[in-house]
């Protein structure tokens, strides 16, 4: 894909405009939408992206810029719609035009930032694309290393063809199940090198949509010197990203659940009872917003077609995002919270499920944070776990890690994050 610049972002924007028929389809659908325009003045997407259209149509460059700033200045609440979009897309799944919100509030955010309207409050610490992050000073500063593993600098002297993408929040935070995986996927007979890198989809959600399309192209580029035929992952959203990347065309794409129901695998019945905190418990898969095509949950329910279980209200193709992405908590962390709560308590409680099994790192992440916000005993839903941690020996402390990312800034590395990250 070309790298969003303010130009090609304008005319994502203005092609839905034009396009959007004015039915409100999607407003009932987003909580978003239903207030875009103010308290009481819901608008479509379409309608959104015509607001910014019409504001800067026929001018360029900077008078282009000032026109988006002065929209915002006269119309606030249009900037707090686009920057409260978890964007994903749930809202056009129904469009009979095909307008698809995930690229226009994309585009949107570019044009804020373009704009000067969002500068890096909060984003800095999820910049991807330097050398620190969030993610990358975790691992440092607590010693989580993979030196001594096949990675894409050395994959050909190792001789490996398969690269194994396990996304930021299983690398970072739950490392001695991505060895485990890693070691598994060794034992297929699969020559596996690790890739400790993002994604890019933090870049995107700051819009810096052109800095994400650099960063994920030249990681595409580094597995193909290295000579990587096969790229795995664990999380949809990452397997999402690379789809869209140029020359990715050249890999094989695979969804580790794949891999995973191909060889038989089976959960372990003392983990799921230990997990659930009940014997014979009945589970319910919860699909990423990036997995309605199934590649994800279609295997994954046959992994567990043994458990008893249950669906969601909300799965498969029209699945709802966990809460966590558009990093929409930068603006309204309740708005977060409560979509977290709706796809972790809610409809969960309401199907009867004790366990909910997420099929997303970060989902799981964002789940874990929602129950550490709440006041104690404030919620007694089901429990919940990552896939993996069903499937393999080691998983996610998440006390552990919350405590870890704290004590990050107050140890003697503090000084240092705050120069690098703040």
């Amino acid at each position: 894909e070309d790298a969003m610049s303010w130009n090609t972002a304008f005319e994502v924007v203005s092609a839905a405009a034009a396009a959007c028929r004015g039915c409100g389809a999607c407003v009932p659908r987003c909580e978003v939408l239903a207030c875009a325009g103010g308290a009481d003045e819901p608008l479509s997407v379409g309608e959104v992206a015509a607001a910014f259209a019409d504001a800067a149509a026929g001018d360029d460059g900077e008078s282009a810029r000032a026109a988006v700033a002065a929209l915002a200045a006269e119309r606030p609440e249009l900037v707090l719609a686009v920057r409260r979009c978890c964007m994903d897309g749930f809202c056009t799944l129904v469009c009979p035009d095909g307008i698809d919100a995930r690229g226009v509030f994309s585009a949107l955010r570019v044009l804020l930032h373009e704009a000067r309207l969002t500068g890096d409050d909060g984003f800095t610490m999820t910049r991807v694309d330097q050398e620190w992050h969030i993610f990358s000073a975790y691992r440092a500063v607590h010693g989580i290393f993979y030196n001594d593993l096949p990675s894409l600098e050395n994959a050909r002297a190792w001789g490996a063809d398969t690269l194994f993408f396990p996304g930021c929040s299983l690398v970072s935070y739950a490392p001695e199940l991505t060895r485990e995986v890693f070691a598994w996927l060794q034992e297929q007979g699969a020559s596996v090198a690790l890739s400790a890198d993002c994604c890019g989809s933090p870049l995107r959600s700051g819009g810096l949509a052109d800095r994400c399309e650099a960063h994920k192209a030249a990681l595409v580029g580094r597995a193909r010197e290295a000579g990587i035929k096969r790229v795995v992952f664990v999380c949809p959203g990452c397997r999402d990203e690379w789809e869209t990347t140029a020359g990715a065309e050249a890999f094989e794409l695979v969804a580790l659940p794949e891999l995973l129901a191909a060889a038989g695998a089976r959960p372990r019945p003392e983990k799921v009872a230990a997990l659930a905190g009940c014997d014979d418990p009945v589970l319910a898969m919860f699909d990423s917003c990036h997995d309605r095509d199934g590649r994800f949950g279609g295997p994954l329910r046959r992994i567990f077609a043994d458990c008893q279980s249950v669906e969601l209200d909300h799965h498969g193709k029209s699945a709802l995002c966990c809460g966590a992405a558009g990093a929409v908590s930068l603006v309204d962390q309740p708005l977060c919270d409560a979509r977290a709560h709706r796809v972790l308590d809610e409809e969960p409680r309401e199907a009867g499920a004790d366990l909910v099994v997420a099929n997303c790192p970060t989902c799981a992440y964002t789940f874990a944070a929602t129950r550490r916000g709440d006041a104690a005993g404030a919620v007694a839903g089901p429990a919940f776990c990552q896939y993996l941690e069903l499937l393999f020996e080691a998983g996610f402390d998440w006390s552990g890690v919350f405590g870890r990312l704290e004590s990050m800034w107050s140890g003697e590395y503090g000084p240092w994050l705050a120069q690098e990250l703040l």
